[in-house]
């Protein structure tokens, strides 16, 4: 087991708390079933739990949905509860007191083999009623799976922002859905405003970063060996085998802090092996066949623009759905 494995969780639930009335709501005050402080005490007790493989670690509803990839199966013996033995502490957690969901972003061990774990979980009535998670295991596709003891969470996702450079709910959501909309068939055209230093992690890899940021990505691989920044690469249209980006949804929005986080699919319909970016240099696709990636994804949203991006994603069937997701979530566009 890794130096860095988890010790048991500790920490009490704290109270629940009322919240300052947001634009929109009725009342003055907001009904909280369960504040900040405790979605994220959720968060560290069923990481907690399943590093012993005990679902009685941490309360559960009487009906609780758990998915695996997209696959929904019974909680605590399957998937990754039957293959675990270290969660690694290090972490990125996100919650949204108002929706009652919470995100971790971390490691975690499976016979001794690092993976790269990502979940949201919703929490009602005092127990967690649904956990939705994203396992990216050693690659046996091509993919990024950087070194886990290089992982690094950028502690901008914690900063809590001025009220002045605060945006609303409806803002936060539309500038993470118009990176989207900019990866989605991505021609160079910019359909949402980014930090000039705004850099990605994706499964342990800094895949974009500014030139001016401490952390480069000099002779590193894919995207980032062909332009450093988020706005030079989708100007060059690297990404354009994204046929669409289906079933966006987005269950956590931080207003405080800025973060929103999204879960979704990536298409690959692969119907061309080749392509042109921006500048005239051609493209080979490293798939040939039809696959979807599936994804948790985080945006630090800095003065409204996109500012640190941490995502988890892994290869499912193409066009697979979501088990959380609604009907009107699987039009395509």
């Amino acid at each position: 087991m890794n130096s860095r494995a988890l010790t048991p969780f500790t920490a009490a639930l704290m109270a629940s708390a009322a919240l300052a009335q947001a634009p929109g709501q009725p009342s003055a005050v907001l009904d909280v079933d369960c504040d900040y402080e405790c979605l994220i005490d959720f968060t560290h007790r069923y990481v907690d739990a399943l590093a012993h493989r005990d679902t009685t670690r941490v309360e559960l509803g009487p009906h609780v949905r758990f998915t695996e990839n997209n696959v929904e199966m019974p909680l605590g013996n399957d998937g990754l509860w039957g293959t675990v033995n270290a969660v690694w502490p290090d972490a990125l957690e996100v919650a949204d007191e108002r929706t009652g969901n919470a995100a971790w972003f971390g490691i975690v061990e499976e016979h001794g083999n690092p993976a790269y774990l990502a979940f949201r979980i919703k929490v009602d009535g005092g127990a967690i009623t649904e956990i939705e998670s994203i396992v990216n295991r050693l690659p046996d596709m091509p993919k990024p799976f950087g070194d886990p003891e290089q992982l690094y969470h950028d502690p901008a996702f914690h900063e809590i922002l001025p009220p002045e450079e605060r945006r609303s709910r409806e803002r936060l959501v539309a500038v993470a859905d118009g990176y989207f909309n900019t990866v989605e068939l991505n021609d160079g055209v910019i359909f949402t405003p980014f930090h000039e230093d705004c850099a990605r992690v994706e499964n342990g890899i800094r895949t974009a970063s500014a030139q001016s940021a401490a952390e480069t990505v000099e002779g590193g691989s894919g995207a980032a060996a062909i332009a450093q920044g988020c706005v030079e690469q989708f100007e060059l249209g690297i990404y354009r085998i994204n046929k669409r980006i289906r079933e966006r949804r987005y269950p956590i929005v931080d207003e405080q802090r800025g973060v929103v986080v999204a879960t979704g699919f990536f298409d690959h319909a692969n119907e061309f092996d080749r392509y042109t970016l921006t500048d005239g240099r051609e493209m080979r696709t490293v798939l040939k066949w039809p696959n979807s990636i599936t994804l948790l994804e985080a945006f630090k949203i800095k003065d409204g623009k996109i500012h640190r991006i941490e995502a988890v994603f892994t290869y499912v069937p193409y066009f697979m759905h979501s088990p959380f997701a609604r009907p009107n979530d699987w039009q395509t566009r």
